[in-house]
């Protein structure tokens, strides 16, 4: 009975030996899997990144070209706008230089005695609300009509259709 006792025990004994030394195998099996997965994974994550590097490259290096694109045309633009803002400027000055001939021409003429000045005209409704019933005498030197008035004073309307009366010769 010892005897039996002390197989049942080694069998189990080398039973159990047994099963432990074939799970390290399986284990390292297990453990070469795990490596290997994880090997690929970083492989993949290295080629992932490299591949974003490289994306990120291209995409900075696009986005730098359209930045220095879009620096030139801003130029370009406030270049033409600077030129066209001086060309409006140069006609600007040479309408004024034309307007201010203009009115020195109209001074010489205004101080040149044999020139005589354009008159305002009356308008005929303003003409004849001022001088109302009034009797047409005529005409003066300078073109005006000239009224008689109720009294026998003389008068014409001048620019601001007002009367303005003209004085007896004696």
């Amino acid at each position: 009975m010892k005897k039996l006792l002390a197989l049942a025990l080694l069998l189990a004994n080398v039973l159990v030996w047994d099963a432990n030394a074939q799970k390290p195998k399986d284990e390292t099996k297990d453990a070469k899997k795990e490596k290997k997965e994880k090997k690929d994974k970083k492989d993949k994550e290295e080629k992932a990144d490299k591949t974003d590097k490289k994306d990120k490259k291209a995409k900075d290096e696009k986005a730098v070209k359209e930045d220095k694109k879009a620096k030139e045309d801003k130029a370009a633009k406030e270049d033409k706008k600077v030129n066209e803002d001086k060309a409006a400027k140069e006609d600007k000055k040479a309408e004024k230089d034309a307007k201010k001939k203009e009115k020195e021409a109209k001074k010489a003429d205004d101080k040149n005695p044999t020139v005589k000045p354009e008159l305002k005209k009356v308008d005929k409704k303003t003409e004849k609300a001022a001088a109302g019933d009034d009797k047409v005498v005529g005409k003066d030197d300078k073109g005006r009509t000239v009224y008689e008035g109720p009294k026998g004073g003389r008068y014409y309307i001048n620019s601001n259709g007002n009367k303005s009366y003209i004085k007896k010769d004696n």
